[in-house]
């Protein structure tokens, strides 16, 4: 029961958080700080989810760190590209490796 309350939790909160950026330029001088401290809260997730073999989940906490890292709107751009791209790479990478030829 628990362990179904902390998938639903984490599962809603990558498009709450999502949804909260478009609010936090109503957070006026303090914007950057709040900003930060959810870029930091999603890191951490993300180290979280990484050590538990979630990686999906991972996937959608870096989304969330990058739209609110304290970098450019172009600086979250390339680094969404870069995610994406790496991501890709590694998918490809386990979907061609070699396979052992069957025993005959």
């Amino acid at each position: 029961m628990f362990q179904m309350v902390v998938r639903i939790i984490s599962w809603v909160s990558i498009p709450v958080l999502l949804l909260a950026s478009l609010l936090s330029g109503f957070a006026a001088s303090y914007e950057f700080l709040v900003d930060c401290a959810i870029c930091l809260g999603a890191t951490s997730v993300i180290l979280w989810a990484v050590r538990s073999k979630k990686y999906l989940l991972a996937a959608g906490f870096v989304a969330v760190a990058v739209v609110f890292s304290p970098f450019l709107l172009v600086v979250k751009i390339f680094l969404l590209l870069a995610f994406t791209c790496s991501a890709t790479l590694v998918v490809a990478f386990a979907a061609f490796r070699a396979q052992p030829l069957p025993a005959v």
